[in-house]
């Protein structure tokens, strides 16, 4: 994993690195290879959204405890969640309705043969 920063911020790397907080290489989510694909596919300011969201769906993981060991990816979820919108403000970039955070939600059983949300259902299929 390639991890480079410059506080200066003279190259996109580093410029969208110092946007998504991720300036530390013991805690890096992304390689600058990755950044680097982003930043000449997309827009710097693209390239952050997108960084963002992919952090979130690291951040997404089920949350693990083992014995006294316990990890919760629940607040630094939320963090980058609130992050995403600010940099898309910021940075005038559009986002979709369905983000990494947003769930599906239907109104019956998925693996039932109800077909609609009624109240009462005869088992028929």
């Amino acid at each position: 994993m390639t991890f480079t920063y410059n506080p200066a911020l003279s190259n996109d790397v580093s410029l969208v690195r110092f946007h998504i907080g991720d300036t530390n290489a013991d805690g890096a989510f992304l390689e600058d290879e990755t950044i680097n694909y982003l930043v000449t596919t997309y827009s710097v300011g693209e390239a952050v959204v997108r960084s963002i969201q992919y952090i979130i769906t690291q951040l997404s993981q089920p949350d693990f405890k083992l014995d006294w060991l316990s990890v919760s990816n629940k607040e630094a979820r939320t963090g980058y969640e609130k992050l995403l919108k600010e940099k898309a403000q910021e940075l005038g970039i559009r986002l979709s309705k369905l983000t990494p955070s947003s769930t599906i939600s239907q109104p019956y059983r998925a693996d039932s043969y109800q077909d609609s949300d009624t109240s009462v259902y005869d088992g028929a299929p």
